[in-house]
């Protein structure tokens, strides 16, 4: 399903970003047909394993999916937005970075870090570069495997 090594690499990105982020979970997901799948994890809670997969509109990575862009925020209590998204009823996660996975213009996952404690300080932009260049490196990973020739999803 994935290019041999593509996992281990995902689980490293992971573990690496939570620690040096300084958050509680990590996440590389897979978007397809309106589904997250969690294709590696991370986390102190436990909450999550890998491949799992939820509907898409129902995780905070729809917005980076929808326009393709890195969201990073340090207290989403702060965000009326997001304050008010389906699964912070029952996830309260308040810091949250994400990125896109790109291949050939859409959005084929994410790579995340979050906390359900806010962050004291707003995301630096060292912070949102590392996150931006691990999702770029297993992006690389996917199309020199030959991934990336299906579409997934545009962003809008």
């Amino acid at each position: 399903m994935y290019p041999p090594g593509f996992r281990q690499s995902c689980n490293r990105v992971v573990d690496e970003g939570r620690q040096r982020l300084g958050l509680s979970m990590g996440i590389v997901s897979r978007i397809q047909d309106e589904q997250y799948e969690i294709v590696a994890v991370s986390s102190k809670t436990g909450v999550f394993v890998a491949d799992e997969a939820f509907p898409l509109k129902k995780t905070y990575c729809r917005e980076v999916v929808e326009t393709g862009v890195t969201l990073a925020l340090n207290a989403i209590d702060s965000d009326s937005t997001l304050h008010n998204h389906p699964l912070y009823q029952s996830l309260p996660l308040e810091a949250y970075i994400s990125a896109p996975i790109c291949l050939g213009g859409s959005v084929w996952g994410t790579v995340n870090f979050s906390c359900m404690k806010p962050r004291k300080t707003a995301f630096s932009i060292d912070d949102i570069t590392y996150v931006e260049l691990e999702a770029k490196r297993l992006a690389h990973m996917l199309e020199s495997a030959g991934f990336g020739t299906e579409r997934v999803r545009r962003p809008h």
